[in-house]
């Protein structure tokens, strides 16, 4: 059976000519599996060349392969909670420009793509060359939309030529 080229096979040898069993069905059916099925054989090409060292080290790869299997589905579950945490977290969504404003008094209208909602908070950073005593005020005005907000300014100076606008919303 060595060095065979053939897929696997199971070969039973030829019903004998004197094969003649009496008796019932169960009897009969009995002798031909004793006689006949018992004298088959398997061949699978190659089966010679599997040493019992061979056959220890695809025991171990097999049990390696499950304990890392373990492992990835552990992962797995570890990443599934992550993405659960993460989804509980809250969202930020951040609009932010400049608008250029003019020396004294006016009123800046700031526009941007919609955020969720109209509860959100505003940072307004004046930028130009003037010093702290001699900047403007700067309001924002009530009413903010989800598309955006007013500021009211009062005596810029012309050294500020500027304003920086950032909304911060946290779901």
């Amino acid at each position: 059976m060595d060095n065979q080229d053939s897929n696997p096979q199971i070969i039973i040898p030829n019903v004998p000519d004197d094969f003649c069993p009496s008796g019932d069905w169960r009897n009969i059916f009995q002798t031909f599996i004793d006689v006949v099925l018992a004298n088959g054989t398997v061949n699978i090409p190659d089966l010679s060349e599997i040493s019992p060292t061979a056959i220890i080290q695809l025991q171990t790869d097999v049990g390696n392969l499950q304990t890392e299997t373990a492992t990835i589905s552990a992962d797995l579950d570890i990443a599934e909670a992550d993405i659960v945490a993460l989804q509980a977290r809250p969202i930020v969504t951040i609009r932010t420009g400049v608008i250029a404003v003019a020396a004294g008094n006016s009123t800046l209208n700031i526009t941007f793509s919609a955020i969720p909602s109209t509860n959100y908070g505003v940072s307004i950073t004046p930028i130009g060359t003037a010093t702290a005593a001699a900047a403007g005020k700067y309001i924002l005005q009530t009413g903010q939309t989800t598309t955006g907000f007013t500021i009211l300014v009062s005596d810029n100076p012309a050294t500020v030529t500027d304003i920086r606008w950032t909304a911060i919303h946290t779901n």
